[in-house]
């Protein structure tokens, strides 16, 4: 074991106009802090003895880029950028050579900034959409591209204009894949100012009152729908859901939409809507309309981007409250209410969860705040069938939200260290037993698998990206200017 000690280069974000900290709404319309996405290329391992057997598919992803998402730092370009990479000298002369990995010639490219949502990658990862929001004269042009990962180049795009949308609206935008489809259908969240007043708020400092403009804002949501074949998009169709809130829940089957959305209460609602201002909709959309094909009440929680998944059979698995799996049927709109086991203990620690559908069609579940991750049967109302239980990392939750992942074969799970050592850790799979370790003292808070097997850990300070081989031997740390909320 290996000890560093290294000086913090956390830089806290400075105070807005008027002494108040930047918003939430600032952040959102684009003045600070911005998406970016940079595309590292895959680490060559070569001669690495754990290569061939963890790489995905040498025979069609090696070489292929991986997507890093986050925020710029502030003050600097708003790209980000990636240093070369300097690799520790093997222990031992069966390890492989410095020289049989090398990324010194190696950087990364940007490859957008100013994104108006976080990325989404295919089912079968072949394509990565990102989407921009440009404010005209006319109103907003809602820009979608497709980014081929082995090129890390603009394989398709589009573009829908919202004709009348003022300069001051927030657009949220979110891309949904269909498994079996080319339709990519898009999401939007259109939030606008209704009325503004005057109204005087305490300013943190001096504690004399401040005037400023109060807002209302008022949401709807509309679709388009992007074909990935000719490029070609459709829409805008507006939702009749106005008032409602403006995070939502998307996911799409081969060829119908479902969409989660929730009506925003109002001062003025009468009794009887009062009482049902805490139900969701799903609605369902033929893939290319605007008209849903039903539309029933929801069962709580509220939706809000938490993790969805396609089954094989075509109906939609949604992950609530950390403990439960709610299995909606395309074709009728019931839902099905079913429990993870693994899951159903609480902590008073919060933590993230993720759900992932494998090749196999089986589901891979896991809740790092309890130590848990579960391999899953679908087709057996989600039954339990691998479980793995470790150490609780020092940072469950958060973006980026994967902390855990299994390797291309599914034998191996990866997961961030325990939170008295840090580092990454490695299980079987089949037995549940830990079968390598390794930590230097670090803390990371994300963890994702590229697909020649190379394992990137990223931490909250530079040297943010940390690289290891599959067994989990250590290849190299390299900077980046962003802060990373996810990678694909």
């Amino acid at each position: 074991m290996r000890s560093r000690m290294r000086v913090s280069t956390d830089r806290r974000r400075g105070a807005g106009r008027d002494g108040f900290r930047v918003g939430r709404r600032e952040v959102l319309t684009g003045s600070v802090g911005t998406g970016a996405l940079l595309a590292l290329p895959n680490l060559n391992l070569g001669s690495h003895p754990a290569a061939n057997r963890h790489a995905a598919d040498s025979s069609g992803t090696l070489g292929q880029y991986t997507f890093i998402y986050g925020t710029p730092d502030l003050g600097n370009d708003p790209a980000g950028s990636l240093a070369a990479a300097s690799y520790p000298a093997p222990k031992t002369a069966s390890k492989v050579s410095t020289t049989a990995i090398t990324m010194s010639a190696r950087t990364s490219i940007p490859v957008a900034v100013n994104l108006a949502a976080t990325p989404v990658s295919s089912p079968d990862q072949a394509v990565t959409a990102v989407a921009t929001v440009e404010m005209t004269r006319d109103g907003a042009t809602v820009k979608l591209v497709l980014l081929d990962p082995a090129t890390a180049k603009v394989a398709r795009q589009g573009s829908v204009t919202l004709a009348g949308v003022p300069a001051d609206a927030n657009i949220l935008v979110t891309p949904v894949f269909a498994p079996d489809s080319e339709i990519v259908s898009v999401v939007l969240a259109i939030t606008k100012p209704v009325t503004r007043r005057p109204v005087h708020k305490v300013h943190p400092l001096t504690g004399k009152p401040v005037p400023r403009l109060a807002t209302t804002w008022r949401s709807q949501h509309a679709l388009a729908y992007f074909d990935q074949r000719t490029g070609a998009m459709t829409g805008p169709f507006y939702l009749d859901d106005e008032p409602s809130l403006a995070l939502s829940t998307a996911a799409a089957s081969g060829s119908e939409l479902l969409l989660w959305t929730t009506r925003e209460p109002q001062p003025g609602d009468p009794a009887a809507v009062r009482a049902q201002a805490s139900l969701s909709r799903l609605s369902v959309f033929p893939l290319g309309s605007g008209k849903a094909r039903l539309s029933v009440p929801a069962p709580a929680p509220w939706p809000g981007g938490e993790p969805v998944a396609t089954l094989p059979s075509g109906d939609i698995a949604r992950l609530v409250r950390g403990s439960g799996v709610q299995v909606c049927s395309v074709s009728t709109g019931d839902v099905t209410e079913l429990t993870v086991a693994a899951f159903s203990q609480v902590r008073s620690r919060p933590s993230a969860v993720t759900m992932q559908i494998r090749p196999d069609g089986t589901a891979f579940l896991t809740k790092p705040g309890s130590g848990v991750a579960v391999i899953a049967d679908p087709a057996e109302e989600f039954r339990t069938r691998a479980e793995i239980q470790f150490p609780p990392p020092a940072s469950p939750l958060g973006a980026p939200w994967t902390k855990a992942v299994l390797s291309a074969e599914g034998e191996t799970m990866y997961v961030l260290g325990p939170a008295g050592s840090g580092g990454l850790s490695a299980y079987e799979v089949s037995s549940g037993k830990l079968t390598a370790s390794y930590t230097e003292g670090y803390h990371y808070y994300g963890l994702h698998q590229m697909p020649d097997g190379t394992l990137l850990a990223v931490q909250p300070q530079n040297p943010r990206l940390a690289f290891f081989a599959p067994d989990l031997s250590p290849l190299g740390v390299t900077d980046t200017d962003l802060y990373v909320s996810a990678i694909f």
